[in-house]
């Protein structure tokens, strides 16, 4: 998912500083929330213990331990899985700096460059089965952004990251 919040410098509800522009949010697609989460694991640990104690009853006592470490593992991998969905980067723009905040909960991870040295670099796939890359790349280091996104949304973010650039140059134009 990709959602572009643009900035009038001329207004006040600007964040951080008055030369940002804008920003780009990159999340990956979720299909289940964490309290349909929470739902379907306690549908799944009722069923599922309520068969291995009916099992237990009829001296099949296995059964149990083997039930409570299997809905161990679905639970582990469900959350895994889900925080893995629960990923976001936000890209900010301004007339001088971008700045790159990756995490899940909070940001993890910040990156700022000048925006200067600072270039959109697109590797295109070179079979239709692998997927093009984007990244930033400043000075040499490259930092790839939108890694879980699909081919459209790659076009998207492509175009959303020049129309940023277009409007960083012209901030950068009537700050001068």
């Amino acid at each position: 998912m990709i959602r572009c919040e643009y900035f009038d410098p001329d207004t006040d509800d600007i964040p951080q500083t008055s030369t940002t522009v804008g920003q780009i949010v990159l999340q990956p697609n979720h299909s289940l929330s964490w309290r349909a989460l929470k739902y379907f694991l306690a549908f799944m640990m009722l069923l599922s213990f309520g068969i291995a104690i009916t099992f237990m009853f009829f001296g099949y006592w296995l059964v149990l331990p083997f039930t409570g470490l299997e809905m161990a593992a679905l639970s582990y991998c469900l959350w895994l899985c889900l925080r893995r969905g629960s990923l976001q980067e936000v890209i900010t723009f301004s007339a001088d700096e971008v700045r790159l905040e990756t995490g899940i909960d909070a940001p993890d991870n910040t990156e700022t460059w000048e925006r200067f040295f600072t270039k959109i670099h697109v590797t295109e796939a070179i079979h239709p089965w692998y997927r093009k890359t984007v990244a930033l790349v400043h000075r040499g280091n490259s930092f790839e952004i939108g890694s879980f996104l699909t081919s459209p949304e790659k076009d998207e973010l492509i175009e959303s990251l020049y129309d940023m650039v277009r409007r960083a140059d012209a901030a950068m134009v009537s700050q001068a």
